[in-house]
């Protein structure tokens, strides 16, 4: 087997290689992972938000709550005071009504906000306890996608390895030049080597000339296409070689 033929079966070894790297990225199970990771963080981030608004609205109940206590125990101070025969004048009772009405107002607007604060609560608890859920679902998706990922992984890992020491294989055969030609066709035009097909160029469909196409049958030279570069390789090289012993 010459030159040429080892490198159009190293290329495809080569080629082989590629489609498993886009087979573990492109797999449906590692996108599905990577939206479920997304959907986790999306969500951790609306609990941690949420935790926040619902401190913040506890801090401002129990402030209120303070407020309240406060005020109705101003309230009760002076009706106490009424009950026990402590006022001693008419006007004393009047401002001490008036303080009354006063303090029964704050009491209820006090009383709105608490009830307000409450709700808002009830319904941030309800929105955590409806996110958690759901992460719990996720997690667990996420945990079964991962192990069948994993298993797919595993054995595009093991044809991977076989495909790449068979790979290694051929390249101890071949010319460390031509491998070097080989790596920056590879690099610069995705193929490096590519068969020639109906006397044209399989890479850029390039008529060749009957002369290059006498070259490819006669020998291993290596010859690249004018137009594109590529290395050329004429398959059927063997059979014409057999023929003309005939």
């Amino acid at each position: 087997m010459g030159q040429l033929d080892l490198l159009w079966e190293y290329q495809n070894l080569d080629l082989a290689l590629d489609k498993y790297d886009k087979m573990r990225k492109n797999s449906p199970l590692r996108n599905k992972l990577i939206e479920l990771k997304n959907y986790l963080v999306q969500q951790q981030e609306h609990l941690v938000k949420l935790n926040e608004e619902a401190e913040k609205k506890n801090h401002i109940l129990n402030r209120i709550n303070h407020e309240y206590e406060d005020i109705l125990k101003a309230f009760k101070s002076d009706l106490d005071k009424v009950e026990g025969g402590q006022v001693r004048s008419v006007k004393q009772l009047e401002e001490m009504q008036k303080a009354a009405v006063e303090l029964k107002e704050k009491l209820a607007k006090k009383e709105e906000e608490i009830k307000g604060l409450l709700k808002d609560i009830q319904a941030l608890s309800g929105k955590l306890e409806e996110i958690r859920v759901r992460m719990v679902k996720a997690k667990k998706e996420y945990s079964d996608t991962k192990a069948e990922y994993d298993s797919e992984v595993a054995k595009i890992q093991k044809e991977y390895q076989e495909v790449k020491e068979q790979r290694s294989e051929l390249r101890n055969k071949l010319d460390p030049e031509l491998i070097k030609r080989y790596n920056r066709l590879k690099k610069s035009r995705g193929t490096a080597i590519v068969m020639v097909e109906q006397s044209c160029c399989g890479g850029c469909n390039m008529s060749l000339a009957a002369l290059v196409i006498e070259r490819l049958k006669k020998g291993d030279d290596i010859i690249e296409c004018e137009n594109c570069g590529r290395i050329l390789y004429w398959a059927n090289k063997t059979d014409a070689d057999a023929k003309s012993a005939i």
